[in-house]
């Protein structure tokens, strides 16, 4: 999954979202975390916490909802508990960590 973050157009988009293997967020525009973070925030999609993106759990589900195959759910839900046990969610297991990388 690639979480696409537009700092100019100040939106986000979701790409190869059938792929639960990795997630990251590719980065356009400004790399300058106060408008990452900005962004984040503005379309109600998680926070930037140092370096990294907390993403919003159900808005990764949202964004990926009609563009995956069968067994996504479980996948999705493999690559969550993958993350929480490398400390990568916040404690309600509400938001997961993705790096940030300039696109």
């Amino acid at each position: 999954m690639i979480v696409k973050i537009d700092t100019e157009a100040k939106t986000i988009s979701l790409a190869d979202a059938d792929n639960t293997e990795k997630l990251h967020a590719e980065v356009t525009g400004s790399m300058n975390p106060a408008l990452v973070d900005e962004v984040i925030a503005d379309n109600a999609a998680g926070r930037l916490v140092g370096p990294n993106a907390y993403l919003s759990v159900a808005k990764l589900r949202e964004w990926a909802a009609g563009n995956t195959s069968d067994g996504w759910d479980t996948r999705f839900q493999a690559m969550l508990n993958k993350a929480g046990e490398q400390g990568w969610m916040n404690d309600d297991r509400t938001y997961v960590m993705a790096h940030l990388v300039e696109a």
